[in-house]
């Protein structure tokens, strides 16, 4: 089982989906995702196809995963038995902040550098223990 944490800015992300259900969709999802891997075990979020092929070379350890309409935007890998969610772009929708756009890319600079904040753990266990 390996960890999965988040900054600040995926915190209020997260927050903005409270509204609609959908951020225990999502912490769920990533959750289960960091815990399919071990160290010698890769999961779903080793998988070649979350790679970042169209950023420039100090973004090229970025990883990126759809779940639903969002795309979330990580790093790390089951050899480290961590992984780290610093962005989610909400709502994705065609031709806006697209990979390849300077500007998105900007963003993603700033905010990959924000220390993390909490570690996603089982929300199962959360909601059944209340």
């Amino acid at each position: 089982m390996c960890s999965i944490s988040v900054n600040s800015t995926v915190e209020q992300q997260l927050n903005d989906l409270e509204r609609s259900g959908e951020k225990i969709i999502v912490e769920n999802r990533l959750f289960r995702f960091a815990d399919e891997a071990d160290i010698g075990i890769s999961g779903a979020l080793d998988n070649l196809s979350c790679h970042m092929r169209r950023m420039p070379s100090d973004l090229r350890a970025i990883r990126k995963i759809k779940i639903g309409r969002h795309r979330i935007y990580y790093t790390g890998h089951c050899n480290l038995c961590s992984y780290r969610v610093f962005y989610i772009k909400k709502f994705k929708k065609s031709g806006e902040n697209d990979d390849d756009n300077r500007q998105f890319q900007k963003t993603l600079r700033s905010v990959l550098s924000e220390p993390d904040t909490r570690e996603i753990t089982n929300i199962n266990n959360i909601i059944e223990n209340r």
